[in-house]
């Protein structure tokens, strides 16, 4: 069985080549601006949008790209369109066709394009330019390169390698998963549940947040294309890329553990909340710490990990609608309104924990089509776990960026990301982490 995977490695480009590959980003920017324009003249004459062979043939040679690159841009470009115009036509109004013009953008080269020369990665320009050469590490997964899209001190690798064909287990469990802010993952199967900690990842993006506003203040206070703006850009830049890395690392790690205790617990299907299908336009309905948390939930992206992780294992997952499933109690069926993280139903009195209850009710939806009164219960034993352990920030400006050992950048006088990072609250991570 075949699986193609996206790898991401930071590049570290010398001079000559960091000019040649911001040549090929302003480039790249260049076309897809181009592209809009266009998408934008068709729709205002109402005139059809052409298909990509004649766009392709168009803007052959116009841009100091690689033939293939140019077409690999005017793809993306069309596959966007064409998702854009089926959301629309499915009653999604609000989605929006590309109309932003790029300074910038990443420019993507095909595989059959693509040529290596020791541990260096050749990008190719056309013909009669130097290739972009990126240096790759050495431990590389093996498999066939299939893309490869360059952005701004990054590489993003598109590998397909084949993997053997999952057994399934021999029973027919099945679990249920609620995830959340507070948990990134609740996961039971009826007898025992596994509960993944989100609340240091909230407080690194709440870190962030307030970096970031400070950074802010200090860039409205400069002038465009001052040394200042620039080395306050480059400290955004350097604060957001530092929060990505470690949002992405403990995402993995967290699916990782639900998928553990999937094939301990011989669970062969996997039934979660379908968040996608969640309102969150009534904003006047939140706090602006709620709204806060919800703009910075990367479900979408949480789910994606699980899927392809428990696909190696056979275990698919099944997105339901998650309406009332933490609302109703698993005993009686009564609705509750929650506050804080015990459920207690007022009509029989059950008390259990939220996210478990979320879980349970999933498990029970997913199974039977609807929430049963007494088929699943909270378990009495949960089974909690931190997803990574996460480093304390030093006390300094972002700004003011130094590498130390054992730490990362904190804020100005007494640093705005002060604590977001502390070992020692109860809601970070701690060195001593029981796997599964």
């Amino acid at each position: 069985m075949q699986e193609t995977t996206v790898f991401a490695y930071r590049v570290s480009l010398s001079p000559t080549e960091w000019a040649k590959a911001s040549d090929a980003r302003r480039a790249a920017g260049d076309l897809w601006t181009r592209l809009v324009k266009i998408h934008r003249f068709c729709r205002r004459r109402h005139w059809r949008w052409p298909t990509e062979s004649p766009l392709k043939a168009h803007f052959k040679r116009r841009f100091p790209l690689h033939s293939q690159t140019i077409q690999a841009l005017i793809e993306k470009f069309s596959a966007t369109i064409d998702g854009v115009r089926t959301k629309r036509e499915h009653g999604d109004k609000q989605a929006r066709y590309p109309f932003r013009r790029r300074r910038y953008f990443n420019p993507i080269f095909k595989g059959q394009a693509l040529k290596m020369e020791g541990r260096h990665l050749l990008l190719p320009l056309g013909r009669g330019r130097d290739p972009i050469r990126v240096h790759l590490p050495e431990a590389m997964p093996t498999g066939t390169m299939v893309q490869a899209e360059l952005g701004y001190g990054a590489i993003y690798l598109t590998i397909t390698r084949e993997i053997p064909e999952p057994i399934p287990a021999p029973s027919g469990k099945a679990g249920g998963l609620d995830i959340g802010v507070i948990h990134l993952g609740m996961v039971a199967d009826g007898t025992e549940a596994l509960a993944v900690s989100g609340r240091g990842l909230r407080s690194v993006k709440q870190g962030r947040a307030k970096a970031l506003a400070k950074l802010q203040k200090k860039r409205s206070r400069t002038k465009p294309g001052s040394r200042r703006r620039k080395r306050l850009n480059r400290a955004r830049h350097r604060a957001s890329q530092k929060v990505e890395r470690i949002t992405r690392n403990a995402l993995h790690h967290a699916a990782n553990q639900i998928v553990a205790f999937c094939v301990v617990h011989l669970i062969t299907v996997l039934y979660a909340g379908d968040l996608g299908t969640l309102n969150y336009k009534k904003r006047h309905h939140r706090s602006r710490r709620t709204n806060q948390d919800v703009g910075a939930w990367e479900f979408g992206r949480f789910e994606a990990y699980l899927a392809y992780k428990l696909k190696r294992h056979g275990i698919p997952l099944n997105l339901i609608s998650e309406a009332y499933t933490s609302q109703t109690c698993p005993h009686c069926g009564h609705l509750n309104k929650v506050a804080g993280r015990t459920y207690r139903c007022r009509a029989c009195g059950y008390q259990a924990h939220r996210d478990g209850v979320g879980a349970v009710n999933i498990l029970n939806k997913g199974m039977h089509g609807e929430i049963r009164p007494g088929e699943f219960f909270v378990p009495q034993r949960i089974t909690y776990r931190r997803p990574v352990p996460l480093k304390r920030a030093l006390r300094r400006s972002p700004a003011e960026l130094r590498h130390v050992a054992g730490g990362i950048s904190g804020g100005e006088s007494g640093g705005s990301l002060r604590g977001s990072l502390d070992p020692r609250r109860s809601d970070c991570g701690s060195p001593r982490i029981s796997a599964l």
